[in-house]
């Protein structure tokens, strides 16, 4: 009888051993499941804006890729810092996305010495969304008809010209001081509060000039001159408008852009992920109809190329932040 006990014992054990490695995988496995609850597309401006459209644009798509809600998070202030730290202070298990930008990866970080998060350390780039052109614009009363005919009239009368921008530091700023430093002109920085009271000074008349983004619109219904654009290459929303290069300024470009980034430490099969997702979602040619319209071409690419291009545009961006005299308020 003892023998028979022990032979029942030794059988469970044996059972229960062979049983326990599958429960393991189960539970492992279960634990490493990815996506496993509610996502989050960190958007560090407020909605409305090009960077909460993007957001607004790839989460549905994203969500229905990958099986789980994404929300939008809008977390605006300090040039995006705010909402860059948080992203960059979120649990990198894959559920905080944070769409980043020239600004908080390039400019903040050229302008402030101390800011509470490290661009190129605290976050791990999923893939470069976007490139965009900006618009050089002038009041359609200017007598200037180009942008050589703008030039020449700066440098006849220094003290004349003044272009207006969405503060000090921003993209408006530094392209325009790129374009004095290329040409020699002077010109005045007039800054506001934002792109749109800019511009409507500029529709106004009480500015000159300014270099912009979201001008496009306005440029096409003809409260705006359009003279030329930044990019290397023509925007596909205004084809006959010339880069400043072909308008008769050698060497000069500049783009700003969009991305998808995710806390340091992300799994990296979750990086991979993600970009494949996000590569499609560019692929897709109803999205980049949309977006051309508005003059944002998208662009995709692997995770490496993206953070080879940020070290880069990190070394320009702070190159052109010293030529402007740009600080920090």
């Amino acid at each position: 009888m003892k023998q028979k006990e022990g032979f029942l014992r030794l059988a469970s054990w044996t059972a229960a051993l062979a049983v326990a490695p599958a429960l393991f995988s189960a539970s492992a496995t279960a634990q490493t499941v990815w996506p496993s609850k509610t996502m989050r597309i960190v958007v560090p401006y407020p909605a409305g804006g090009n960077v909460d459209l993007l957001g607004r644009l790839i989460g549905p798509k994203l969500s229905e890729a990958l099986g789980q809600p994404i929300v939008i998070d809008n977390k605006p202030g300090a040039a995006g810092a705010i909402g860059a730290t948080d992203a960059a202070r979120s649990e990198p298990d894959g559920h905080t996305l944070l769409i980043g930008d020239i600004a908080t990866h390039a400019i903040t970080p050229a302008l402030q010495d101390k800011l509470p998060y490290n661009p190129l350390t605290d976050f791990t780039p999923v893939m470069r969304l976007t490139s965009v052109s900006l618009l050089l614009v002038i009041n359609p009363k200017n007598p200037a008809k180009d942008l050589a005919a703008l030039l020449a009239d700066a440098k006849a009368n220094p003290e004349k010209v003044t272009y207006a921008s969405a503060g000090v530091g921003t993209p408006q700023q530094l392209t325009f001081e790129l374009l004095k430093e290329k040409t020699g002109i002077k010109a005045t920085h007039v800054p506001y509060r934002g792109s749109a009271p800019a511009i409507n000074d500029v529709i106004a008349g009480h500015v000159t000039a300014m270099i912009d983004g979201t001008a496009v619109p306005m440029a096409r219904e003809g409260t705006l001159r359009a003279l030329a654009v930044t990019g290397a290459k023509r925007s596909a929303a205004m084809p006959d408008v010339p880069t400043v290069a072909e308008a008769g300024v050698p060497g000069y470009e500049f783009a700003s852009w969009h991305g998808v980034f995710v806390p340091a430490g992300t799994p990296p099969a979750v990086v991979e992920r993600l970009n494949a997702e996000l590569n499609k979602i560019v692929a897709d040619p109803a999205v980049r109809e949309r977006m051309a319209a508005l003059n944002i071409e998208l662009v995709g690419g692997t995770s490496a190329a993206f953070g080879d291009f940020i070290k880069a545009e990190s070394g320009k961006i702070a190159e052109l932040v010293r030529i402007s005299g740009a600080k920090a308020n």
